[in-house]
């Protein structure tokens, strides 16, 4: 049992995907907002991202303070107001300093943990109301954390909008169901920038997935958005 995942992703034609370096799109305010527009239109409130990604969320660093209590192992769910959404954030070290249990837009914040996470961590984000589950002992088995995301908060679809490497450890282990390609008008060529999806460590003997085109319209400025199924071939 696991949500069905939709991988939403705004690139060049070259597949890469900061998009700081491009300027503005002609027709839209800025790469941010073209995918925030077309992220909307899925009515999804459940989303996830690694933690390069979530830090931009997560607010200032902060001293976590040592505790002697220990903390219970397993997963960690408080009771809280019903949100309007989900914010899934991979930390397997547990390194994201959050302050608060919920963003601004009302989304409640869930952590993907290892073991690797201290104690003392773990004891933080009890205290400020932060939901996490833990996923592995070294590496967070992405099976393992959709499976339990279905399970405690009835997730049915998630969409994955993390960096290239989360990106591509989900599309590795066949995790990912559809693949949502917004590309904007304009070649990077930078060595070294994220693409869509990287996978970690050496590359596959071949390709990660086979792809249906589902759909595929022209937005204003040259922009193609294009669906796919994964078909997994």
């Amino acid at each position: 049992m696991k949500p069905k995942v939709i991988c939403h992703m705004v690139t060049t034609i070259d597949g890469r995907i900061m998009g700081g370096r491009w300027g503005r799109v002609a027709g839209h305010d800025g790469s941010a907002n073209l995918f925030e527009t077309t992220h909307d239109t899925f009515g999804i409130s459940a989303w996830l991202v690694g933690t390069t990604t979530m830090k931009e969320f997560a607010g200032r660093a902060i001293k976590i303070k040592p505790t002697r209590e220990k903390v219970p192992t397993g997963d960690f769910i408080p009771t809280r107001r019903s949100p309007k959404g989900y914010a899934i954030g991979a930390d397997r070290k547990g390194v994201l300093p959050w302050s608060v249990s919920h963003l601004p837009d009302g989304e409640h914040v869930v952590s993907l943990l290892t073991e690797r996470a201290s104690n003392a961590y773990r004891a933080h984000l009890r205290s400020v109301g932060v939901s996490y589950l833990m996923c592995g002992k070294n590496d967070i088995d992405l099976a393992l954390a959709l499976e339990k995301l279905a399970r405690h908060f009835k997730l049915k679809r998630l969409m994955l909008e993390g960096g290239g490497t989360m990106n591509g450890a989900f599309l590795r282990d066949g995790l990912i169901d559809e693949i949502s390609h917004i590309t904007v008008p304009v070649a990077d060529g930078g060595r070294g920038v994220q693409t869509i999806f990287d996978i970690p460590g050496e590359p596959p003997p071949k390709a990660s997935a086979h792809l249906k085109l589902a759909s595929l319209k022209k937005l204003p400025g040259g922009v193609l958005w294009a669906r796919y199924k994964v078909t997994r071939g």
